[in-house]
């Protein structure tokens, strides 16, 4: 075509065509540069984030909620560039190998008929960590379950609230001498109390999350995959509760974290390792930024999706 750019490959008998090294090399570093973008984008507002609520919010609910909503939006921003990028690679580079197939059902909306701003709409409010062009739908929505666990959220709120202010203040209050006076017997008889109605919130508030508003999101955005969680009261082992209490954050790691360093040749435990670091810093701006106390160490929550 007049005018066009001169190209450096060659085309094949069946008329695709192949770039050569130079082309290839380019592109290469073309892409390495979005994706550097693209993450320094990301963070950065991660960060901006953090500093506000850091230095300007006070109130540890509002805090917590602007931390937990940029948190996501960095880990759904992270999904979806990795996944564009696994469907870019596959849409320029066909493989006919079982293990390099694209799912099935991405072939309703195959790449990149994908990028649109609509599906990533669509992404930025369902109740997943991990992006799909597609995602398994209902037909329908049930606004009656919608709002029953919509008032299972509110009350259960409620009752975290009366919970808190009833027992678990009056404890800490009461354990502010005790800690400043290093009585050992007393703080632990101070903790075995806090710990008492520390599990009862910490109940509620997974119910109130897991079952009861993400089911509710899940309803109105038609999401068809519930499966927030598994029965984590009943895991033999420690490592099989971190895989199923949280199956979101599981997801997510195990789809972008550990499976990539995998495929890149790291060993399982190296890999998990890295799970943890990367999910101890995660908590550790959940817990540390809004409550304004970051004290350099690992959250024990960081092992919620240890492998």
């Amino acid at each position: 075509m007049l005018g066009s750019k001169k190209r450096d490959g060659t085309a094949t008998p069946g008329g695709s065509y192949v770039p050569s090294d130079s082309e290839l090399k380019k592109f290469q570093s073309t892409w390495k540069l979005i994706a550097w973008v693209h993450g320094l984008n990301a963070t950065l507002c991660l960060l901006i984030t953090s500093v506000i609520v850091y230095f300007f919010i006070h109130h540890p609910l509002i805090g917590t909620l602007s931390e937990v909503h940029a948190i996501i939006v960095w880990l759904k921003t992270a999904s979806y560039a990795f996944t564009n990028r696994d469907l870019r690679h596959a849409y320029l580079h066909p493989s006919k190998r079982a293990e390099d197939a694209v799912p099935e059902i991405y072939t309703e909306c195959s790449y990149p008929e994908n990028i649109t701003l609509s599906n990533l709409t669509y992404f930025w409010w369902a109740p997943t960590l991990v992006y799909q062009p597609v995602y398994p739908r209902t037909k329908n929505i049930r606004w009656v379950f919608v709002f029953k666990r919509l008032g299972e959220v509110f009350g259960l709120g409620v009752f975290m609230w009366i919970a808190s202010a009833q027992y678990a203040v009056p404890v800490l209050m009461n354990s502010i001498e005790t800690m400043a006076t290093l009585n050992i017997p007393m703080i632990l008889e101070r903790l075995m109390k806090l710990s008492t109605i520390s599990l009862v919130i910490w109940l509620a508030g997974f119910f109130a999350l897991f079952q009861s508003f993400l089911n509710a999101l899940a309803e109105v955005m038609k999401f068809g995959d519930r499966e927030f969680y598994t029965d984590w009261w009943n895991s033999p082992s420690v490592g099989a509760y971190w895989r199923t209490w949280n199956k979101p954050v599981y997801q997510f790691m195990k789809r972008h974290v550990f499976s990539p360093l995998v495929g890149r040749g790291w060993s399982s435990g190296y890999a998990s390792i890295a799970v943890f670091t990367f999910s101890a810093v995660l908590h550790e701006l959940l817990v540390g930024i809004p409550t304004h106390n970051i004290i350099g160490k690992f959250s024990i929550t960081s092992t919620s999706v240890l492998y």
